[in-house]
């Protein structure tokens, strides 16, 4: 037996060296075969490719890989009769994956001459059954309507509306409801529900007129400011800039409904929602000329590092004499912020006390500043609330312009439940206090040609439903995030059917810095198309389900503040599966040498991910290529180009051990995940077959006909079980500026679409 024992290794190693050696066998037929295909010799090339399948014992993960090559390169001949055959033998091999299924069912329409949509239409409506108009007065009207139609507000022509839908002899066309001014005050919101639904029929549109767009504002200019005189307040504010500060009485300026200020951020208790996004607070904002003013703080330009235990200042006791003083930091983590609320001053030791909740992580030596203390109010453009006095107080950076500040006072400006068939047109919003628009279980829901920005919350929620379609809508200059959508059934397995497409976000992130990416993604079957996602603190997509297709988007300037993320980002649960992220455009990701940051990052055992076709520059720091896998498995990384990036790809392997004591214990979200999902039942593992060997062989991954230039190196801290097949390391003097640039590196048989990346 112990003979037995000392020989099973040395079988191990020679079993492990002669694999090595049969890929590179396969790697350099692989490329004798791509090499004939570059050279425009495509009859020759398909004799390789054809010759490895026939006589060569391919590895099952790699069988689809050559499969392909061949159909696509009879494909370019024209060849259609033997392509088909080659496409229907895929079908049958014993591992696809995700993307590669992708790759053959487009291929496959092309065959049968069905295009593949380039661009998702909004639907056009036939001529409307009825228009309802909103407006001060009937002149104000451009659109041809009939003078009984029009109302001055919302609500009447939305009862007028839901009216006529009752009328089941209506004939097939939607129903509008037509902003007809420029601008809507919004003295609260717009409201739907179950009665307010359309029909696939009748559709409810709610719109601006044609042409034009409406602005609708939950702010409000404070037009009473007076030079702050109270001794009191002179007291309490800087020496230096005490006699240039004002102040606005909020009764006064009419302002009502503010009653407290209250901060949350993703690790703070008073945030917990138990779900991959956490509560928004409805957190007032000072604007002025249309740009967010900062609150009042300390340091004023960066964070101190002294932990909380450790910080004994004079200038505390200033902080402690008033009450709605908060501190912001990064307590523990420099991936998860929080709000405490000041409550005090310790007169046994003079630290700092706060007000439970605290953190759910605890406090140690981290980055942190002071928010909202009247007593810091000496930057100008900074300015300070007080609930309790109901008084605000503002350093203009020049002369004061009243009706240029405006305080964000109003709530949610379209909230609808259970409003299915409805479509949201050209609506614009503005100085929001809270999420910008809320919709829950509505299905076929358009939200087409709208903006939201200068809001302390998202942009958009959406939560439940189907059939969704937000298409080119503008969000940025935000508190929070831009889109928060979860559709679909990702324990069942059901597609939404949704999509978002040619958006622009940025800018995000102003109040809570984690988290609150450009686009949450929860559910099953969701597509995000042409977007562009620039300048956030942290992560532009956090994705959270499956059959996710995330395509053809734009990713610059993420994950510029906080650590241990990725532009798209991903946790927690290897069930989430048959997610595709290909034909991106990663530029600029990170802080260079100072932050982890990855273009996407596979944390906590994520797995089964086809990541296939990017762009990556300038993309990987510190710890992290351009892709960072955490213990995750069955990962086909293919066909991606990383230019700058000091590594393409970097593993944290989880060995065995970790991974069942991560499946096996109670305590970690794993566990969960999978014992609250079916992932053992015939129908999940028919979905996905790589399932059935979940439970063994973790770490095993697939890096293949990636391109590589400029960089350090192509792997940081790889296992063994990382699969690596005709990759190259490339050098280039060229400076790349666009995703234009990279077509000097593209191949036949990975036909990036370069030129219709991003938004159209």
């Amino acid at each position: 037996m112990q003979r037995v024992n000392l020989l099973l290794p040395l079988f191990l190693a020679l079993c492990f060296t002669s694999a090595i050696t049969q890929e590179l066998s396969l790697e350099s037929k692989i490329q004798q075969a791509d090499q004939l295909w570059k050279s425009n010799q495509l009859s020759q090339a398909i004799q390789h490719y054809q010759s490895i399948i026939e006589k060569d014992s391919i590895p099952k993960e790699y069988q689809s890989l050559i499969y392909l090559r061949l159909a696509q390169a009879q494909f370019a001949v024209k060849d259609f009769k033997n392509c088909r055959s080659t496409l229907s033998k895929i079908k049958t091999l014993a591992v696809l994956p995700p993307h590669h299924q992708l790759i053959m069912e487009e291929l496959t329409k092309k065959l049968q001459g069905i295009p593949l949509i380039k661009h998702t239409p909004v639907p056009s409506n036939k001529k409307a059954v009825a228009s309802f108009y909103i407006a001060s007065t009937p002149n104000n009207i451009k659109e041809n309507g009939p003078a009984n139609n029009i109302f001055q507000s919302f609500e009447y022509a939305l009862e007028a509306a839901s009216k006529k839908l009752q009328n089941p002899n209506l004939p097939e066309g939607p129903i509008e409801i037509v902003f007809s001014e420029a601008s809507y005050s919004q003295d609260r919101p717009i409201r739907l529900s179950a009665q307010n639904s359309g029909t696939k029929k009748n559709p409810v549109i709610i719109r601006a007129e044609s042409g034009k767009k409406i602005k609708i504002s939950g702010g409000q200019a404070l037009r009473s400011w007076k030079r702050e005189v109270n001794p009191d307040i002179l007291a309490l504010l800087p020496r230096e800039s005490s006699s240039k500060v004002w102040v606005a009485d909020l009764k006064e300026s009419n302002v009502n409904g503010i009653d407290s200020l209250v901060f949350g951020g993703f690790s703070s208790q008073r945030s917990a929602s138990g779900g991959p996004t956490f509560n928004t607070f409805p957190v007032p904002e000072l604007f002025s000329d249309g740009i967010p003013q900062p609150m009042a703080r300390w340091p004023n330009d960066r964070d101190t590092t002294v932990a909380l235990k450790d910080f004994k200042s004079s200038r505390a006791f200033r902080w402690a004499s008033e009450q709605d003083v908060w501190l912001h930091g990064y307590w523990f983590y420099l991936w998860a912020d929080a709000y405490e609320k000041l409550s005090g001053i310790s007169l046994k030791d003079s630290t700092v006390i706060i007000a439970p909740p605290v953190n759910n992580y605890g406090f140690a030596k981290s980055k942190w500043h002071v928010v909202n203390a009247l007593s810091e109010l000496d930057s100008p453009g900074e300015w300070c609330i007080s609930i309790a006095r109901g008084k605000i107080w503002y350093l203009p950076k020049n002369d004061i312009k009243p009706e240029r500040i405006i305080l964000s006072m109003r709530g949610t400006a379209i909230q609808a439940e259970n409003c299915d068939y409805l479509t949201v047109n050209g609506l614009d919003l503005e100085y929001i206090r809270g999420d910008g628009m809320i919709f829950k279980n509505c299905s076929h829901l358009i939200v087409t040609n709208c903006s939201v920005k200068n809001t302390s919350g998202l942009g958009i929620k959406i939560a439940g439903g189907k059939a969704h379609l937000v298409h080119s809508c503008i969000i940025e200059s935000m508190g929070r995030g831009g889109i928060d959508i979860s559709a679909g059934d990702k324990l069942a397995l059901v597609s939404s059917g949704s999509i978002i497409e040619n958006c622009k976000i940025s800018d995000l992130s102003r109040i809570d810095r984690t988290y609150t990416p450009a686009i949450v993604l929860e559910g099953d079957g969701i597509k995000v198309r042409h977007c562009f996602f620039g300048n956030i603190p942290s992560s532009g997509i956090r994705l959270e389900g499956n059959d996710m297709l995330v395509e053809l988007n734009a990713f610059k300037k993420c994950v510029i503040e906080s650590d241990d993320q990725g532009a798209i980002d991903v946790w927690g649960n290897p069930l989430y599966r048959g997610n595709i992220i290909r034909w991106n455009f990663f530029q600029d990701i990170g802080i260079p040498n100072l932050h982890m940051a990855a273009g996407v990052r596979l944390d906590d055992a994520i797995s089964g991910f086809g990541i296939y076709e990017n762009l990556f520059q300038r993309s990987s720091n510190n710890h992290f290529g351009g892709i960072q896998i955490h213990g995750g498995k069955d990962n086909f990384l293919e066909g991606n180009i990383f230019i700058d990036c000091h590594a393409a790809f970097s593993q944290s392997a989880w060995g065995d051990k970790r991974w069942q004591e991560s499946i096996n214990s109670k305590e970690h979200p794993m566990y969960k995940a999978m014992h609250t999902t079916n992932w053992q039942s015939d129908f999940w593992q028919r979905r996905y077959p790589a399932l059935k060997q979940l439970l063994s062989d973790p770490d095993r991954n697939y890096t293949i006909d990636n391109v590589v230039i400029n960089a350090e190196s192509l792997f940081l801290r790889k296992s063994q079980r990382f699969q690596t097949l005709n990759n190259q390391l490339l050098k280039t003097a060229d400076h790349l500026k666009s995703a234009v640039d990279f077509k000097p590196y593209l191949v036949p048989w990975h036909p990036v679409p370069v030129d219709e990346i991003g938004p159209y």
